[in-house]
Formats: structure tokens, C-alpha cells, sequence
């Protein structure tokens, strides 16, 4: 393998980052300059690459900790992120089913946008303490 664990899970961290900045940018794009089809494209990328990232490097390393011996509050931080990373999936299916008319919206659709904000900006930040606590503080 070209890269160790350790480094690929810096590289992930990095891609999370920029990912986070890409997500803000889109917001303020939606929000202050009012482009809302710039702000879905650049949020569907995001969530691909979101996506890919979660399949290739997060979820292994998440079942290969879960399935092994770990202190109970790690495990339920790492249970933590996880569901915060598909409560954030599931908003991004019903915001773009609501954008496509496909679901009838409940409320305000901005609701729902802040909401997948917060939860992508709270598992950025679980993710960077279990990152810290794992490959820096071990």
C-alpha cells in the first residue's frame, strides 16, 4: 500500500475541510447573492464526494473500531457521528425531492437546509476530535 492508515485518514480530514468550506461557500451563495441553482450543483457535488469518501475510507474504519474491543464513550461518539452523517444523507434526499417537486415540503425548506448545515458542521467536528483522539493523542 502507498499509504499508511494514519495517512489516509489525514487526507480524508483534509477532503472533510474542504468539503466544509465548499458547503459554507454554497450557502452564501443561496443565502446573500441569491443563486440557488449554483447552490444545488455545488451541494450535489459536495455530497458525492461526501458520499465517496464515507464508502472508501470512513465506513470501514468505523466497523473495524465498532467490532473491536473500544471504550464505551468513543464507541457512542463514534455512534454519534455516524448518525449525524445519515440524518445529513436522508436531508440531502428530501431536500432534493422537495427541490424537484417531488415530496411535498413540510414547513420551510430553509429549515431543512440549516438543519443538514448544523449536522454536517457538528460531524466535521466529532470527526476531528475521533481523528485527534485516534492517530494524534494515541
Amino acid at each position: 500500500m502507498i499509504f499508511n492508515i494514519k495517512t489516509l485518514a489525514t487526507i480524508n480530514l483534509l477532503v472533510q475541510a474542504l468539503l466544509l468550506i465548499t458547503v459554507l461557500v454554497a450557502a452564501y451563495q443561496a443565502r446573500i447573492r441569491h443563486r440557488l441553482i449554483q447552490h444545488c450543483r455545488i451541494i450535489r457535488v459536495a455530497m458525492v464526494i461526501q458520499l465517496l469518501t464515507v464508502f472508501l475510507m470512513m465506513l470501514p474504519s468505523l466497523l473495524s473500531y465498532l467490532k473491536s474491543p473500544v471504550e464505551a464513550l468513543f464507541q457512542t461518539e463514534m455512534l454519534i457521528h455516524l448518525g449525524l452523517g445519515v440524518l445529513l444523507v436522508l436531508l440531502w434526499v428530501y431536500i432534493n425531492l422537495a427541490v424537484v417537486g417531488r415530496v411535498r415540503v413540510v414547513g420551510r425548506l430553509a429549515w431543512y437546509m440549516r438543519t443538514a448545515l448544523l449536522a454536517w458542521g457538528l460531524a466535521f467536528l466529532l470527526g476531528l476530535h475521533l481523528y485527534l483522539r485516534i492517530y494524534l493523542l494515541s
